[in-house]
């Protein structure tokens, strides 16, 4: 199926998501290309299970090396809760019937200037140190990716692989993104797992991962540049991006990148039923100043290639003739089915299409009230400091993963066309078993993020 914008389009204008090369919804030939690919990733694991790769990760051991050495600006020194977790935008709504975005009502309160201004590389958890007057243990000391390869120095290709993919209800979901990405060429999908897996594992994905926000610039976090904020039309989790807030603090691109992929994770974890979101994202006040390329570019990456088919709609807010110049450069890094799902709103209108009123952010003109963040509670991630607990779940985890794999390798040589038939159904059990196994090991690899403090 071809995907177009106007088909896009009127999903949203009928409420009615389009299933088609969707999980539950294969027709007989797309079941069996997944089959298909599934043998090629089972004969590959069988083949490689004790491949290791190595990490080799920016984001890591720039954080780690060079954000003690970066200039402090303490010009702004925010301990109080609720200028914590302030808005940083007021908004007067106008007296139009067809409500503008507000873009000449927008004030900019002292609290964001100064945040974009000063240059202050702070970790969450150093600014709660900083704010108690000593140490607050949010994490354990150190990390170590698994039992069974607790060497930090590598990664292995088969944990990573079912990390991600039963990070999904079921791992289905996450390996047919690469099928409908590569139209459905299965040796090509295969090439690309196999990219984002050794990307993943070179950027130590899962440390980020256990890590959480307590690592990250707390002001990024403050400044709420790309959050989780509600739902569109047709229910899919949707993110707001405040473009503008990134280039005064894009003096060092590691820290938004980190910042950005553990957002990506983030949402993904939320969403682990779900296949798609819709990204909301606000480029008014647009210069080529205040919108660094390398990192849109970064962002582009994100979403075509490592995280690839897991856009329902991208939505961008101009205001600007010179974003038309900007755009031209981004324009050849998009694939066809990402280049389809992008639409352009200058108006409350444009926006009303896709995303209920109540949704749309305040700032906006909408009704949705966003919290911006709330600090770290102590002792909130007490379950990653338990290692015996983490273990008895990794060793569960681990059976449910070869409980799931034998039966999918059942499946793929098997499969006759048939969507009910035994082989399915003992392996979607297997996969459900998978599922509730990496809902419980998560609590224990995971920190606790922003929207679970926010009850999202």
């Amino acid at each position: 199926m071809t995907i177009t914008q106007a088909s896009v389009i009127q999903e949203y204008k009928t409420r009615t998501h389009n299933t088609d090369e969707s999980p539950g919804y294969f027709t007989t030939d797309e079941l069996q290309k997944l089959a298909n690919l599934w043998s090629l990733i089972i004969d590959y694991l069988a083949a490689n299970k004790d491949k290791q790769i190595t990490v080799n990760s920016e984001l890591l051991e720039r954080v780690k090396n060079t954000w003690p050495d970066l200039r402090q600006d303490g010009t702004i020194d925010m301990q109080d809760n609720e200028q914590v977790t302030r808005r940083a935008w007021k908004f007067t709504k106008g007296e139009s019937t067809v409500r503008k975005l507000g873009l000449l009502n927008r004030k900019p309160v002292d609290h964001e200037r100064q945040l974009l201004e000063r240059h202050v590389c702070e970790t969450t958890q150093e600014y709660v140190d900083r704010v108690s007057g000593h140490h607050v243990p949010l994490l354990p000391t150190s990390y170590f990716p698994s039992f069974k390869y607790p060497d930090n120095a590598t990664r292995n290709w088969r944990d990573v692989f079912w990390a991600v993919a039963s990070a999904k209800q079921h791992p289905d979901i996450w390996v047919h993104r690469y099928l409908r990405a590569n139209g459905w060429d299965t040796n090509k999908a295969f090439v690309c797992i196999q990219s984002v897996i050794e990307w993943r594992a070179a950027q130590a994905l899962d440390q980020i991962n256990w890590e959480g926000d307590i690592c990250l610039g707390f002001d990024e976090q403050r400044l709420g540049i790309l959050q989780l904020v509600g739902h569109d039309k047709l229910g899919f989790p949707l993110t707001y991006f405040r473009v503008r807030r990134i280039m005064p603090r894009a003096n060092q691109s590691f820290v938004f990148k980190r910042y950005l992929i553990h957002q990506f994770e983030t949402i993904q974890h939320i969403t682990r039923s779900h296949s798609r979101i819709t990204m909301l994202c606000d480029f008014t006040g647009f210069s080529m100043d205040n919108t660094p390329f390398n990192i849109v570019h970064f962002l582009v990456t994100l979403g075509t290639k490592h995280y690839a088919e897991s856009t329902s709609v991208l939505i961008l807010l101009v205001d600007s003739w010179l974003f038309a110049n900007f755009w031209s450069l981004v324009r050849p890094f998009l694939d066809a089915s990402l280049s389809a799902r992008i639409v352009f709103a200058k108006t409350m209108n444009d926006v009303l299409v896709f995303i209920d009123e109540s949704q749309v952010p305040e700032e906006l003109g909408g009704l949705n009230k966003i919290d911006m963040m709330k600090v770290p509670e102590v002792n909130e991630n007490c379950k990653l400091f338990d290692e015996k607990r983490r273990q008895m779940a990794e060793i569960e985890w681990r059976e449910k993963v070869e409980k799931f794999e034998e039966a999918t390798r059942i499946w793929c040589t098997r499969f006759n066309g048939d969507k009910s038939d035994t082989y399915s159904d003992v392996r979607d059990n297997a996969a459900h078993e998978l599922d509730r196994a990496e809902c419980h090991l998560g609590q224990f690899t995971r920190a606790r993020t922003q929207y679970a403090r926010l009850n999202m």
